[in-house]
């Protein structure tokens, strides 16, 4: 099985990166996923934590991994320690500071040839008049070389993907901020 990897938006509170954090740390920073490594000149940036306006839950609901921008996943330390040595051939790890812990923000890297996407019965996504790619396609799994998460041009590079190796690590370790919407074309 296949899942389109999302924030809980209203279950955990969502990541803040200020852009004028981004662009005076690394000046050349472009938010714009171009599917290539960051890391040798990641600057640390600072973030935090908030509730977004769809947040429900009582309290502050600090998420264990969530997203960001394009597709990029959010990992607290534990989370880290967990998914590291599994997900570390298909993207890369890039620090970021909240208050005093490090959180490691994984920038998916893997994107599955499209080859590999049965688009018979896509459907373009168009939200406000901007095309976003398509929905309702299927996935060849043989083509992720044993990767547990990956991307797609079909999407834009908006999401990350992952298997259902990389759900049931999540929903062992009773992580907490991510919502996986099954991948079922009809």
């Amino acid at each position: 099985m296949i899942y389109q990897i999302k924030n809980n938006f209203s279950d955990t509170y969502s990541l803040l990166i200020e852009n004028t954090e981004l662009f005076t740390k690394m000046p050349g920073f472009s938010p714009r996923f171009r599917a290539t490594p960051r890391l040798a000149n990641w600057v640390p940036p600072n973030a935090s934590f908030f509730a977004s306006n769809n947040y429900v839950a009582q309290g502050e609901n600090l998420p264990d991994i969530t997203t960001w921008g394009l597709g990029n996943l959010i990992l607290n330390e534990k989370a880290y320690a967990v998914f590291k040595n599994v997900l570390n051939n298909a993207g890369e790890f890039l620090p970021i500071l909240i208050s005093d812990d490090t959180y490691y923000m994984f920038q998916t890297l893997k994107v599955i040839p499209d080859i590999a996407v049965n688009t018979d019965k896509a459907v373009d996504v168009i939200d406000s008049g901007v095309h976003m790619g398509q929905e309702n396609v299927s996935f060849d799994e043989g083509a992720l070389n044993d990767d547990i998460i990956f991307k797609t041009k079909v999407d834009k590079l908006i999401f990350s993907h992952c298997t259902e190796q990389f759900k049931t690590l999540y929903d062992e370790n009773h992580f907490s901020g991510l919502i996986f919407e099954k991948n079922i074309v009809k």
